[in-house]
């Protein structure tokens, strides 16, 4: 089978990194165009340098529209497009270029989860269950028919990094099965509109914690926004990141916000319901630090905390 490879980010580079040791013949890669730094700093993606690394030809369009780039698709007489988080939607002239269309990997149970972020909002919606699907592209968005499907039950410690992993790795584990059968002649499910959700894209005002929140939404939020941007939480009119925490059950008629207890073990902040147990946390310009370190650092925001800690 004769690919190209759609990617832009480092996970893609997993699934482009499988089929270098396939049987198939990778003709080209396409990734997301170059950009530069305020430094004028030439910035490639993963997968670009990845593909260049390893010698591919490698193509990083400004226009996809662009009749010259079209052409040189055209050129390489690709059986099949195969997109993973590419992050950009394809015009109906690339489309219609490879003999057996254009596939993309989508992070989700489609109709479900539609869209640029599916795997952080399955964790802010606290879904028990994603997975992976193969679907032919067609000029709507993640509206193709499915090509198959492939479910992962979410484990209570996944967050947006390990769950993005764990996807990959169902994908790699499946290409083989959708690559080996007949594109022809394949029966493909079409999508239920009607079942369809929308994973739009992240804000940075999303992953502001208010402690009159419940303490799983809290949690779910520390999961969905573990890559970017990192949760902000505020206390004592000192901003911070939570990297890592946990949901505790509790009644208690503290006011949100309270600090229930830190020690050398615990550090534990009221919600509207429940308790927020941080285990890791960063504080501005510093390095992600557990709640021991902050605990032991004496500094001003750690002395303020140990004296409104309830315990």
């Amino acid at each position: 089978m004769n690919i190209v490879f759609f990617g832009s980010p480092i996970y893609s580079s997993r699934v482009l990194s499988y089929l270098l040791s396939s049987k198939h013949s990778v003709k080209a890669v396409v990734t997301q165009d170059i950009k530069k730094d305020n430094k004028k700093r030439v910035l490639k993606t993963p997968v670009g340098i990845f593909s260049e690394e390893n010698k591919l030809h490698t193509l990083y369009p400004i226009n996809l529209d662009s009749s010259d780039f079209i052409a040189e698709l055209t050129s390489l007489n690709a059986d099949i497009f195969l997109i993973y988080a590419y992050g950009k939607i394809l015009p109906a002239d690339i489309i219609n270029i490879p003999k057996f269309g254009v596939i993309n990997l989508h992070c989700s149970l489609l109709p479900r989860w539609r869209g640029a972020a599916p795997i952080q909002r399955a964790l802010l919606n606290r879904d028990s269950m994603t997975g992976i699907t193969f679907f032919k592209i067609n000029e709507h968005l993640d509206t193709g028919n499915i090509l198959a499907s492939y479910e992962y039950l979410i484990k209570e410690e996944d967050d947006s990094l390990s769950l993005q992993e764990k996807l990959t790795d169902l994908a790699i584990e499946n290409i083989e099965n959708i690559l080996e059968s007949n594109l022809n002649d394949k029966i493909l499910t079409p999508q239920n509109n009607s079942l369809a959700t929308y994973a739009t894209k992240l804000s940075k005002d999303e992953s502001i914690i208010n402690w009159n929140e419940d303490a799983e939404i809290i949690i779910a939020k520390v999961k969905a926004f573990a890559g970017w941007p990192g949760v902000q939480a505020e206390l004592f009119d000192v901003k911070f990141k939570i990297h890592q925490a946990k949901c505790i059950n509790d009644s208690n008629k503290y006011s949100p916000g309270s600090v229930m207890n830190f020690n050398h073990d615990k550090f534990e902040i009221k919600a509207k319901k429940g308790i927020i147990q941080i285990n890791k946390l960063q504080l501005p310009g510093k390095n992600i630090i557990t709640n021991k370190d902050l605990y032991n650092s004496n500094s001003q925001f750690s002395t303020k905390i140990k004296s409104y800690s309830v315990k």
